[in-house]
């Protein structure tokens, strides 16, 4: 059985988790809206939201299953996400959708070091419990970081396009989606993790 101590500990880490999805999910509500003249990014858009507001569900059902001993809901825990994620947060917003797609990759990276540290911790003080869930989180995020990997070349292209640039190169999408696989590639003993291999929709089963 988890001591105090441990347990304190793990229901810190859930309550900041949650916070952060919280507001990941509110900012990504305004980027259905402001992608819909970009077909692949309004679906790929379709599908993290549908994503990041299921994570948002399990983890809040997860953490009122573990429960809370004395002293552990942490004060100002949204604060807290607010310090660190708030200005990431808010560049989801923009109008922009190649400039969205770039803050939802760094904020989908802060998601997913997050889960990797609650995965840690959990793992260390023999929650498995907890680990499973941080490990299934970040499997969501990283099928969601690498089709952003795949998908920005030619949201770039499209929007470049659409602000009435000539296109000298209309292979450029396809050419940046192989510029950056062959760069994770280029990094020995880093596995590559092709997105048709965990995508957003095939991600681990919800809770």
């Amino acid at each position: 059985m988890a001591t105090d101590k441990t347990h304190k500990t793990i229901a810190d880490d859930l309550e900041r988790m949650v916070a952060l999805e919280e507001r990941i999910e509110a900012a990504m509500d305004h980027q259905l809206n402001a992608s819909k003249n970009y077909p692949e990014a309004h679906a790929a858009i379709q599908r993290f939201h549908t994503m990041v507001r299921g994570q948002r569900d399990e983890l809040k059902t997860y953490r009122k299953q573990y429960g809370e001993t004395a002293g552990s809901k942490i004060k100002g825990a949204g604060s807290a996400v607010r310090d660190v994620a708030a200005d990431l947060v808010d560049k989801m917003r923009g109008e922009n959708v190649a400039r969205a797609l770039r803050a939802d990759y760094t904020v989908f990276n802060h998601a997913a070091i997050g889960y990797t540290a609650l995965y840690a911790t959990a793992d260390a003080l023999g929650d498995a419990d907890t680990a499973d869930i941080a490990r299934r989180g970040l499997t969501k995020y990283a099928g969601a970081i690498q089709e952003i990997n795949h998908i920005l070349g030619d949201v770039v292209v499209a929007a470049l396009r659409n602000d009435g640039h000539q296109i000298a190169n209309a292979n450029a999408g396809g050419e940046t989606r192989a510029m950056v696989d062959a760069a994770w590639r280029a990094n020995p003993g880093l596995p590559v993790m092709a997105v048709e291999d965990v995508t957003v929709s095939e991600a681990s089963p919800g809770f």
